[in-house]
């Protein structure tokens, strides 16, 4: 029994019984005892004649209020729910006369009033889209340029949620990069999501953006004219990047975001590593060359009575070396050209810095001290801070476990052109094979991880490493690190801070700036400040407990009150069982076309993913989620989202209708249906839908989620189970 049912019963019922004790008091109060009792015995009996005429009455006050609830008090209602949707959803809705005659008049007015008020809204609209059409002009040109770009372009607000991206940052991310940490191939699928409104953090090392914003972080207070940090990552294809690192800051100069500008160097670090190798070859023909020379000169000067035909002999193997050796230096001169500049990103720093970070780690990570003498000189080298001081922790790690010392003590000096970092500690030493071995091994420090080893980065930053002991220190052993000095001033590129004019940019509106990261609190959070996941399934019929599978998922993202085509989830399904002919004329999934597609288990954890940290919207949202339900055993896949239905929804603010299809929900809204019984031809209505339905919620006090959900569960059709 629905609500208006039970109201018109409480109605009738109290109609009925007011009348009869009403007449029961007229009986006993307004005529005499004799009367009363000849009453009461005529009532004894006759009591079947007095229970019909009272059955007639009740009968007939039931038809009563129904009158009035069909004739007034229904159409009334329905009435102010067509106005509302007038008003706030779809301007070009009418108001059909179906029952409410007397209100015939009325409906007319109205109706005619609606078509004014769509005629000011059409001309209102038409100059909104010129002024959109304008923006949208200038962001086209700011997206095609964006799009030429060869580097990628990322821009986050200041808890890592991206609000721009260009397509080549897309390309660099989207896969699983973290499968190069463990040495494997990336996968086919994509199975990191670059999208507005996600974090940053689930696609890129986490600890290297840290780090790199501290950077900033030091420069902005020291007010540096370069405010910019650099580290090297691995993109999806298993590419080396540089990643510049800019902040971006408000008009007061805070920090309210940054700038990822990222290049693929894979290919500049190849040529480097040839260039080395092809430096090594030349050296090797160049001690051949001039060995050969001084050892035909020390013969001629060893035995200067030879006859002349030996002379000339050596004179002509001189002469030929002497070309060779000639021939050597032009080919370096010319295998040089354009290489010596290395493209990995080291930066100009202080040693005093190096030697504060890495005695700031050490503490953290491996609750290591490291002294340092006071009035330490001071040095300039070129690095990557954070590469080179993972590199030292790693090697300090190590020398821990191999004889468990816990202290050591730092010491820096300029000898020639390179930078001695000694560091010592009490215990024996590193021999030289414990040394090469720990040189191929990657750089590993807890959940910290680059995909380079040791010695990669030793090699980057033109470093050696070695182990010594000083003999006039009893028990002490030691390390020293070679690190190139840094004399001339390099002239870096220069990045200009980029600050936020107080009043909206002129060609772009970049609202997730202001968003904070509500995720964990996203119960008493407004209903236009969630991020969304919208989707619909297919299936082989519509008996989940039955054994009837998902054929097709479809998903869409809403973000910032936007409906992102853009980012989609798309994928047919192979059930692993037949497709009934009545299921495939609804969806019109052929079972050929569901061949050599991938089972469920391969596709629920790729979909969770792409859902992780948003709201889930369908439109019969229960039986989505029991298929969903069925397959966690299976998958291990557990969807604890929260859950909007469009459906219950739809029943919420138009609790009148009595339809709430798609295509009747879409018809009041004004939503055209386009793909309709496909996954994402579904998803798209049902987000369109969705999205409507926000501001009519606002209308009925219904503005966070948890209201929203408390609303959808006092609905009828909540009890539907499956």
């Amino acid at each position: 029994m629905n609500d208006r049912r039970k109201i018109q019963w409480i109605v009738a019922l109290t109609v009925f019984f007011a009348f009869i004790s009403g007449l029961t008091l007229l009986v006993f109060f307004q005529v005499s005892p004799d009367k009363s009792r000849r009453f009461l015995t005529d009532l004894q009996h006759h009591s079947g004649y007095f229970l019909t005429v009272a059955i007639c009455i009740l009968v007939g006050v039931i038809i009563l209020v129904d009158m009035v609830f069909r004739l007034f008090i229904v159409p009334l209602n329905k009435l102010v729910e067509e106005i509302s949707l007038i008003g706030m959803a779809n301007s070009r809705h009418r108001i059909k006369v179906d029952g409410g005659l007397l209100f015939r008049g009325l409906v007319q007015a109205i109706n005619a009033i609606a078509v004014r008020f769509e005629a000011i809204q059409k001309y209102d609209q038409e100059k909104i889209q010129n002024i959109k059409a304008e923006v949208e002009k200038e962001r086209n040109i700011l997206a095609a340029i964006l799009a030429e770009l060869p580097e990628g372009v990322l821009v986050c607000n200041a808890t890592g949620r991206i609000l721009l991206y260009n397509q080549q940052a897309k390309q660099f991310l989207s896969q699983y990069a973290g499968a190069a940490f463990e040495g494997k191939q990336p996968e086919t699928q994509s199975d990191a999501f670059v999208g507005l409104g996600r974090s940053i953090y689930n696609v890129m090392d986490k600890n290297q953006i840290r780090h790199a914003l501290d950077e900033v972080d030091g420069k902005l207070k020291c007010n540096e004219t370069n405010v910019v940090a650099y580290f090297v990552a691995v993109g999806s294809a298993g590419e080396l990047l540089r990643v510049e690192v800019l902040p971006v800051l408000d008009h007061e100069k805070a920090f309210t975001g940054f700038i990822l500008i990222f290049q693929d160097i894979t290919r500049h670090l190849q040529a480097a590593g040839r260039f080395e190798g092809t430096l090594t070859s030349l050296a090797r023909e160049i001690r051949a060359s001039s060995a050969g020379i001084r050892a035909t000169i020390e013969a001629i000067l060893t035995y200067p009575d030879m006859d002349k035909a030996q002379l000339d002999r050596f004179r002509k193997v001189i002469h030929k070396e002497a070309v060779m050796l000639g021939a050597i230096i032009d080919k370096m001169g010319i295998d040089g050209n354009g290489q010596r500049k290395t493209e990995w990103p080291l930066v100009r720093t202080r040693t005093s810095d190096l030697l504060k970070m890495i005695g700031k780690k050490a503490l953290e990570k491996l609750g290591a001290v490291i002294r340092i003498a006071e009035s330490q000189p001071e040095y300039d080298i070129q690095a990557d801070m954070y590469a080179l001081t993972q590199a030292i922790l790693f090697i300090l790690i190590r020398i821990r476990e191999d004889n468990g010392a816990a202290e050591f003590a730092g010491r820096l000096e300029r000898k020639g052109n390179f930078v001695h970092l000694d560091l010592s500690w009490s215990g024996r030493p590193v021999k030289i094979d414990m040394l090469r071995e720990w040189g191929g091994m990657l750089l590993h420090i807890e959940e910290e991880r680059l995909p380079f080893t040791f010695k990669e980065v030793m090699g980057h930053h033109g470093a050696e490493i070695c182990a010594y002991s000083d003999p006039l220190k009893n028990n002490e052993s030691s390390l020293r690190l070679f690190i190139p000095a840094c004399d001339d001033v390099v002239s870096e590129k220069t990045r200009r801070v980029t600050i936020l004019s107080q009043s909206r940019p002129e060609f772009f509106d970049f609202d997730l700036f202001g968003h904070v990261d509500t995720l964990s609190e996203v119960a008493h959070c407004h209903l236009t400040e969630l991020s969304y996941t919208v989707f619909d399934t297919e299936t082989t019929g519509l008996d989940p407990g039955g054994g009837d599978e998902i054929i097709s998922i479809g998903a869409v993202r809403i973000v910032n009150g936007r409906l992102l085509r853009e980012e989609s989830f798309e994928q047919l399904i192979d059930p692993r069982r037949s497709v009934p002919s009545a299921s495939i004329r609804i969806h019109g999934i052929q079972p050929e076309m569901l061949q050599g597609r991938p089972h469920i288990d391969n596709v629920l954890p790729r979909f969770h993913r792409f859902a992780a940290d948003t709201i889930l919207v369908a439109h019969n949202a229960a039986f989505d989620m029991r298929l969903l339900q069925i397959k966690e055993k299976t998958t291990g896949i557990q969807f604890q989202n929260p859950v909007l239905d469009t459906l219950l929804l739809s029943a919420v603010v138009h609790p009148a209708q009595a339809v709430h299809t798609l295509e009747a929900i879409a018809d009041r809204l004004g939503v055209s249906i386009v793909g309709r019984h496909t996954a994402m031809g579904d998803a798209i209505a049902t987000g369109k839908l969705f999205l409507k339905m926000i501001p009519l919620l606002a209308e009925k006090g219904i503005l966070t989620l948890q209201e929203a959900l408390t609303a959808s569960r006092k609905t009828f059709y909540a009890r539907i189970k499956y």
